[in-house]
């Protein structure tokens, strides 16, 4: 009976472990994979630097970042890493487009792609949401699923259910937190970018208004060259109208 039941306890976490581990990849999966939905959108809700999957009427699929926008077409980047890597593409050859219905953006309402994003972000949050609260998770359904194991009569019944509410319990814990982390990961990614580009915006800015006091500069310099070269043409003038009169006395 002691073999029995020592069998059937091994069976029973070695079921847990292999749920648990199952369920762990599916979270990871789940919590890794993008935010943000896709959904229908017609030509004019497009915007520059956003994220869209575009069907041609050949079957082609582009999928990439919106570089640039006219009446006519679009011009896609579709490599994230190659800048230069462009597709031009028709207005009147597209069938459906699919992008996000709402876009993170920056202080001037300028569209964070996801691109930018995904470099940016790390999964800091997400480990360390995910093990601990995987850990607490495991604790709380473990206990819960003691005081069911005590309070069924059949033994077996008892653990299957205790180690049922555990496996339950904790992979459902393991996922909200790990998705609660993933989206802390992505606010902490987006409030970055929006601070290097208002860093970067302050910079420029910086150097315009240096570049124009310069321009400023050197725009009184020429006038005051210019002033000066006027005057000595006055004084030239005036000298030789003194020489004409000298010359015309008697």
């Amino acid at each position: 009976i002691y073999h029995q039941a020592n069998s059937s306890k091994t069976m029973g976490s070695n079921m847990f472990t292999k749920n648990l581990l199952t369920v762990s990849i599916t979270i990871l999966f789940m919590a890794l994979s993008g935010c943000a939905s896709r959904i229908p959108l017609n030509y004019d809700q497009t915007r520059l630097y956003s994220l869209v999957k575009i069907k041609t009427n050949n079957g082609n699929i582009h999928e990439g970042i919106v570089r640039a926008k006219r009446k006519s077409l679009l011009v896609l980047q579709t490599d994230k890493d190659n800048d230069r890597a462009l597709a031009k593409i028709d207005r009147n050859e597209i069938v459906s487009i699919q992008g996000q219905k709402h876009y993170p953006t920056d202080e001037v309402n300028m569209i964070i792609s996801e691109w930018e994003i995904e470099k940016q972000q790390t999964n800091k949050k997400f480990l360390l949401y995910t093990l601990g609260g995987g850990g607490l998770s495991f604790g709380v359904s473990f206990f819960i699923g003691s005081l069911l194991n005590r309070g069924i009569d059949d033994v077996d019944q008892g653990r299957q259910a205790m180690w049922a509410t555990t496996a339950a319990g904790t992979a459902l814990g393991t996922f909200l937190f790990s998705r609660g982390g993933a989206k802390k990961d992505r606010a902490i990614a987006i409030n970055e970018i929006r601070e290097q580009r208002f860093e970067l915006a302050k910079k420029q800015a910086e150097e315009e208004r240096i570049k124009r006091k310069q321009i400023q500069q050197e725009l009184e310099k020429e006038k005051k060259k210019r002033e000066r070269q006027e005057q000595e043409i006055k004084e030239l003038m005036e000298k030789a109208k003194k020489k004409e009169k000298e010359k015309e006395k008697p």
